[in-house]
């Protein structure tokens, strides 16, 4: 049996498919799209850093102050800038730093390192990074000591100065605090309370949260 294709069938068949125009049409209407949505998944990466970061540093802090208490040692907290990156990472030794004091560190302290962040003290050095390197973090102090009485300063400052961080995304060199949060944190010397704080768009100063 054959089937025999009339005229018409055979325009129909030919037509089937997109043609060049409805192409171009809808490659101009993706990029258009592409045009508005790009820049949000941007900022949107952005927000979820400063985010991530804000953790970092206050689970950090909260993890140092728990277990350098609960091994009777001490500890440091590393933040700064390196390679035009914020870089925040730790130490722990088991070894508790004479007095409590924050002007010298004990020769026992690197001796006795059992853990740096990211992993096990295996001798290699600092340990990883925990910021994501994409956000601004600043610290006042780039070495703070975490001590089993439960003070944390300036590591090399006889006063032990609070450290406080803050946390927030910067564009040209300026605070962006319209389209992202902004945050702050501080360390009591003494007692080593964490008072957390953020950016108020409306009062135009910080509001601490609880």
């Amino acid at each position: 049996m054959s089937f025999q294709f009339s005229s018409k069938d055979k325009v129909l068949k030919r037509q089937s498919g997109f043609t060049l125009l409805e192409l171009l049409v809808v490659i101009g209407i993706l990029g258009v799209s592409a045009g508005f949505i790009y820049p949000e998944i941007g900022k949107w990466k952005t927000k979820r850093n400063i985010e991530q970061d804000y953790n970092a540093v206050v689970s950090t802090i909260s993890y140092l102050k728990t277990k350098t208490k609960a091994i009777n040692g001490s500890s440091r907290l590393y933040c700064m800038m390196i390679g035009g990156k914020s870089y925040l990472s730790y130490e722990i030794s088991s070894h508790r730093n004479t007095g409590d004091s924050f002007l010298t560190l004990d020769p026992e302290y690197t001796v006795n390192k059992i853990e740096v962040s990211g992993d096990r003290f295996d001798g290699s050095g600092v340990g990883r990074n925990l910021l994501t390197g994409k956000v601004n973090v600043e610290c006042s102090n780039a070495h703070t000591l975490f001590n089993a009485g439960g003070n944390a300063g300036k590591l090399w400052s006889a006063l032990g100065e609070a450290l406080e961080v803050t946390i927030n995304y910067k564009v040209g060199g300026v605070v962006d605090y319209v389209n992202y949060n902004a945050y702050k944190v501080k360390v009591n010397t003494a007692t080593t309370f964490v008072q957390k704080y953020k950016w108020d768009l409306a009062t135009g100063d910080w509001r601490e949260l609880n």
